[in-house]
């Protein structure tokens, strides 16, 4: 049996995924003796009457929280500092260090990183700070960033040192910002990953434990407290995979409307379709999303088939979305679309290749990276789907420079995964 938690700071809700195709709910309210112990309670009733649980995916984009207690210092590695010091993007009130270094896309040293330099700025950063390092071409050679976490250890005084180039984008911007946030999210995943493990690990010692990502993906929870960003914004998607489990669908459109608003979105093979970049307050993130829209009239107008219609009970519906099958529910998607969600990897990154024969080499090999590492989450090798797996240019860069796209899944997809749209729910207590 699969079972799959929403985390949230007034219920937990869980469904459940019965051998049989049949699905059953039950939530439990937030007490106040906090989140852990109320998911303890309904991991306790899930325990009495189904003890046998192979695995329990988790949703927390509910439960996570920024912490920015800590102070920030940026690292900013390249060639030469901005022109106008006045004029560069600013993180809040953070202060900046420059340093001399960097790479180009082929990887090859763009200036030697100053070393000496850097040591004597290093000393300047108050003890206990966040450190967030970014150096140009980073991606492709992060030898610079290495260096300067090096020194920063030796110095003994940074709380945490984050190094963007964890974070596949060729935008210096994106992944500055991006391991900005991912940082102020540590402390709380950190915390979070190891109450659920605990909790879950007493109830269920052999199931395997996971967490959504905003792909509409689940990973092995042990991920949870290094790349937090990945999980902070699953909930739209994992919502949306909950509402195509219940209409049985895999392949084509589907609109949820839900007390947020009409959503569209595609399903391919099972998983939802993605965008690598995740917008935040005006910001982008570089984590792949669900490619999840506002549906409009217009949008939706003049389709040849109709896209399949999910309705949260108590949702208001637009009068121009008629003309379709609807199914109406009442309980909470995002457990069902966490239990649902197939254990998803990526391989993504900037490479050197020059003819056609070493292209095909870079792509099969990140595709051995994501099905070795599907294997290791504990999926079965011939359940693994390679979903995309793609060469793109790289905009106004050395011709040889390519990134690679390569994204796998396991598991059912998740139309087959429940027999019928009735649902069983549990008492409320």
């Amino acid at each position: 049996m699969r079972v799959g938690v929403r985390v949230h700071e007034r219920r937990v809700a869980a469904a459940l995924l019965h051998p049989d195709g049949t699905h059953t709910t039950d939530e439990v309210p937030v007490r106040g003796d906090g989140v852990e112990a109320s998911i303890d309670r309904l991991l306790g009733r899930i325990a009495r009457s189904a003890p046998t649980v192979s695995s329990i995916a988790f949703d927390v984009s509910d439960a996570l929280h920024l912490s920015e207690v800590a102070p920030l210092t940026v690292v900013r590695i390249a060639p030469r500092p901005p022109v106008a010091l006045a004029d560069e993007p600013r993180v809040g009130d953070a202060p900046i260090i420059h340093v001399r270094g960097g790479h180009t896309t082929l990887g090859e040293e763009l200036a030697p990183f100053d070393a000496a330099g850097f040591r004597a700025s290093a000393t300047a950063i108050p003890p206990g700070s966040r450190v967030v390092i970014t150096s140009v071409g980073a991606l492709v050679n992060p030898a610079h960033e290495l260096a300067a976490g090096e020194i920063l250890l030796e110095h003994g005084g940074p709380l945490s040192v984050v190094f963007s180039h964890a974070f596949a984008s060729n935008s210096f911007a994106t992944r500055e910002h991006t391991a900005i946030l991912n940082d102020a999210l540590v402390p709380d995943a950190e915390a979070l990953a190891t109450a659920l493990a605990l909790v879950a690990g007493r109830r269920f010692p052999d199931a395997r434990l996971s967490v959504t990502r905003n792909d509409g993906g689940r990973v092995p929870l042990s991920r949870l407290p290094a790349e937090p960003i990945h999980s902070a914004f699953s909930g739209a998607p994992v919502d949306f995979l909950g509402a195509a489990a219940l209409c049985g669908l895999d392949d084509g459109d589907l609109v949820l409307a839900s007390d947020d608003g009409v959503t569209l979105g595609t399903l391919r093979a099972g998983a939802p379709a993605v965008i690598p970049r995740l917008r935040w307050k005006g910001a982008r993130l570089s984590t792949q999303a669900a490619h999840l829209v506002p549906a409009t009239e217009i949008l939706l107008h003049g389709r040849t088939t109709i896209p399949h219609l999910v309705r949260v009970a108590g949702a208001p519906l637009p009068g121009w979305l008629d003309g379709g099958e609807v199914v109406e529910t009442d309980h909470d998607l995002r457990a069902l679309g966490a239990a649902c969600a197939p254990l998803s990897d990526w391989a993504l990154g900037t490479v050197g290749a020059v003819n056609a024969a070493e292209m095909a080499h870079e792509l099969q090999a990140a595709e051995a990276r994501v099905r070795a590492r599907l294997a290791a989450f504990g999926a079965l090798p011939s359940s693994v789907r390679i979903l995309e797996s793609q060469l793109v240019a790289t905009t106004y860069e050395h011709a040889r420079v390519v990134s690679v796209r390569v994204r796998g899944v396991a598991g059912d997809p998740v139309g087959g995964l429940l027999a019928g749209r009735k649902v069983r729910h549990a008492a409320q207590r």
